[in-house]
């Protein structure tokens, strides 16, 4: 299976380099020029993994953003900066980064790193699917013409196969898991995405809504996901 990466960068040179580095491996890429159009893209499409250019970003909206997209991103993350403080480094590995390398970096080295990195997140990927697999294949979940099945990922309204993000259906599978109880954005922000900041509550509910579009089949009369106003979200 052919895995498919963002490039983000304004620089002509280093997004060359890397597109060629990308091509030796025989994957796919697209190539984006700011933050905001990161986060529309891995809303829309999963990806494998991001090459990220900062020079020409604020840091504080680069962390901001790494924060709300990093477990959307079930690969590396390798940053691009002429910046290499102390500080900037450690607020960059604590948001989760896998390597931070400047813009002349050894394009050898860079491939070395991008295969290490690939390898060891499929491995990690694979043994847990492996594991989730073992323990609940036969877990499913029906109400209505929605069928959820746990183990293998899958999900199908009326017979037919609905396409969901990763987010996306670890959201629905944990609200199908608690059907009938309600769940406050709170917990699904750290059950979900692993962390709850102030402000933060908005992805939740973008993502019930990307659910509501493939579930529902009237936005004003939801039948399986509903919202308990002052509390949470509920599965039906």
């Amino acid at each position: 299976m052919t895995n498919r990466f963002l490039i983000l960068s304004q620089n002509p040179d280093l997004t060359t380099k890397i597109e060629q580095l990308i091509k030796k491996k025989r994957e796919n890429y697209r190539h984006l020029t700011t933050p905001t159009s990161l986060v529309v893209a891995l809303n829309d499409e999963n990806y494998s993994g991001i090459f990220w250019d900062i020079t020409q970003s604020n840091l504080d909206t680069t962390l901001a953003t790494l924060l709300l997209i990093r477990n959307q991103v079930a690969g590396p993350i390798i940053i691009f900066t002429n910046s290499h403080s102390d500080r900037t480094l450690d607020k960059l590995y604590k948001a989760k980064v896998d390597f931070v390398a400047g813009l002349e970096i050894n394009e050898k080295l860079l491939l070395r790193i991008f295969e290490q990195r690939l390898w060891s997140y499929s491995y990690k990927i694979h043994t847990q699917e492996k594991k989730l697999t073992n323990r609940a294949d036969e877990e499913i979940i029906e109400t209505g013409s929605i069928k959820i099945n746990i183990g293998k990922y899958s999900v199908f309204k009326d017979n037919e196969p609905v396409v969901l993000t990763p987010k996306e259906f670890q959201l629905l599978a944990y609200l199908a898991q608690n059907k009938g109880n309600v769940i406050s954005r709170e917990q699904l922000l750290q059950k979900i995405w692993g962390y709850d900041l102030l402000g933060s509550s908005r992805i939740v509910d973008i993502h019930i809504s990307h659910l509501r579009d493939k579930l529902e089949n009237d936005s004003t009369h939801l039948e399986h996901i509903l919202t308990k106003r002052g509390f949470g979200y509920c599965f039906i």
